[in-house]
């Protein structure tokens, strides 16, 4: 019953803020390829019902769940590019991502949230995931995505527009030092793509691009820094 009620609330969220059409593409696809992941991520949540640790919410996104169509469609055009094995997810809100990139082959999983209550829902997920794939390592920050420490071996970063284009250049540029120390090639799987001018203007070339219409795009962006 939770479950459904969840559904019926983010059916009428999407129809509300898009349309009926793009709610009833949307949970056409939960229904079909959401099952196996065995997670209830779908509701959208706003600041108001979150405690923020940390951050702007002015300059950042309430929470919403990405799309199953677009996240399989962006992790299996992934995989024609690269085997990376660890995914950072900036913005991982209760771990939707993550706990599929899980069935693509990322078996080191990093989410970066500064929400309290989307940490814990993300951590929750995961830890039921490693029962089922006990090879499985992840982790959440709770934190604010300009403090992340980010780690030499992080090359993959996944996003669903968590935060503005001043963000996302802050972010890039802490980025950049850390390639600077520890040169790697750096690729961003983007859903929805809406500040991608930040990383084109940086020299990320796009790899993959899904253009069905602004809530069902999504990016594989890629820079050679080795």
């Amino acid at each position: 019953m939770k479950k459904l009620l969840h559904n019926l609330h983010a059916f009428f969220y999407v129809t509300f803020h898009w349309n009926i059409w793009l709610a009833v593409f949307i949970f056409w696809h939960e229904a079909k390829r959401g099952p196996r992941y065995r997670i209830n991520t779908i509701r959208p949540v706003g600041f108001r019902r979150l405690t923020i640790l940390d951050g702007d919410i002015t300059k950042s996104s309430p929470y919403e769940a990405v799309s199953y169509y677009v996240l399989e469609n962006l992790l299996e055009q992934f995989r024609r590019f690269s085997s990376e094995s660890c995914l950072t997810d900036l913005g991982c809100g209760k771990g939707r991502v993550l706990v599929a990139a899980a069935h693509y082959g990322f078996t080191r999983l990093v989410g970066v949230e500064f929400a309290r209550e989307l940490c814990l829902q993300a951590k929750y997920n995961l830890r039921n995931l490693r029962k089922r794939m006990p090879g499985l390592r992840s982790t959440i920050h709770c934190m604010n995505v300009l403090r992340y420490p980010i780690d030499a071996r992080e090359k993959v970063f996944f996003l669903f527009n968590p935060f503005n284009a001043e963000i996302l250049k802050q972010f890039i540029s802490r980025l950049n030092a850390s390639v600077s120390r520890h040169p790697r090639t750096i690729w961003f799987i983007y859903a929805s793509p809406v500040n991608r001018q930040v990383l084109l203007d940086e020299g990320y070339q796009v790899m993959y691009h899904i253009r069905p219409g602004r809530r069902l795009a999504g990016m594989i962006l890629k820079k050679e820094c080795a």
